[in-house]
């Protein structure tokens, strides 16, 4: 099968969305971190590190998913070339 990495990593990939739901879940909560009842200096930082941290947490989850399909994508390409020696 000449694409087996490449159908392991569509199987992986719904688990590899959980990072990206939870960072868009911190950055739509981010707006809404008045009803804590602090003071406004600590609701904006705590709504400034939610979306912070969502952002990066989306961005790491999308570069995760595009090394692992390249990763795939190169092993599957490099096993006809070992398969012909």
């Amino acid at each position: 099968m000449a694409n087996k990495n490449m159908i392991e990593v569509v199987k992986s990939i719904p688990n590899q969305l959980i990072l990206i739901i939870f960072g868009f879940i911190l950055v739509v909560n981010s707006n809404h971190t008045d009803i804590m009842g602090f003071s406004s200096k600590l609701e904006q930082l705590i709504s400034n590190n939610m979306e912070l941290v969502g952002r990066v947490l989306i961005i790491i989850g999308f570069v995760k998913i595009m090394v692992t399909w390249y990763l795939a994508h190169v092993a599957d390409q490099e096993e006809p070339k070992e398969n012909n020696i």
